[in-house]
């Protein structure tokens, strides 16, 4: 499995880069996951009150199953790549949105922002044959 961080300042472009590298990493028969870093807690798809909600912080596991989707949420894991092989392993590229500051996850850089394990910097979304190439030329790293 191939691990890379899109990371970036607020509005820099991420998502829009990750939609068009997920297109075309699908199109040439690659499994991709997603992951989004969201270190304000801004991204919670429930609402307040509501009976997952209630069970925040007293379960280990929560999942909401509708007919066109599973939600589940987890306590933070501690070693975020045992994370990823555990839920993500039958991906063939995972594509991180954000985590800046994480260690040992090469990064491709949307503008200016100071990453570490940096491999590779754009100016957004239309460098994104350059972020194909890239993946496709990387070594499995996890």
């Amino acid at each position: 499995m191939k691990v890379i961080a899109i990371s970036g300042y607020h509005n820099s472009g991420k998502t829009t880069l990750i939609e068009k590298v997920v297109k075309e990493l699908r199109k040439r028969g690659l499994r991709v996951g997603y992951i989004k870093h969201d270190p304000k807690g801004h991204g919670i798809t429930d609402r307040e009150g509501s009976d997952t909600d209630r069970l925040r912080g007293l379960a280990d596991k929560r999942c909401l199953i509708s007919p066109a989707e599973t939600t589940i949420w987890e306590s933070t894991p501690a070693d975020l790549r045992k994370f990823i092989e555990e839920r993500f392993g039958d991906c063939d590229v995972v594509l991180m949105e954000g985590f800046k500051n994480i260690e040992g996850i090469p990064k491709v850089a949307v503008g200016d922002v100071t990453v570490k394990d940096l491999v590779l910097r754009v100016r957004g979304d239309e460098d994104f044959a350059i972020v194909v190439e890239l993946i496709e030329r990387m070594e499995e790293n996890l």
